[in-house]
């Protein structure tokens, strides 16, 4: 996801688990008690919308999320939603990305 991230010239952020669990610091967290984002596109991978979460990219001009869960409250905010495995997801876009700009 980081590399995803950095290929199309945006910043990588997590959800509050992922920071209480220890495995990014809380300036990488999004929502109520995170950091805001209004980005053009928010790429929104696994997350579930709770409503802490929903509260820190409600704002951002494009929202694409994935998730398994076909009925997951992220849908209800986003532009394109897709009902996918995360990772392989992800992987694919990346994929595309490289041919594009190769």
């Amino acid at each position: 996801f980081m590399e995803l991230a950095k290929m199309l010239g945006g910043e990588y952020a997590v959800s509050k688990p992922l920071v209480d669990a220890g495995w990014f610091e809380k300036e990488r967290q999004v929502g109520f008690s995170g950091n805001i984002v209004k980005p053009k596109v928010y790429l929104a991978f696994g997350i579930s919308g709770a409503p802490q979460h929903i509260a820190g990219m409600k704002d951002s001009e494009c929202v694409v999320a994935v998730n398994m869960d076909p009925s997951a409250p992220i849908a209800k905010y986003s532009d394109i939603f897709v009902v996918g495995d995360m990772y392989e997801v992800a992987r694919r876009l990346l994929e595309r990305l490289k041919v594009f700009k190769s």
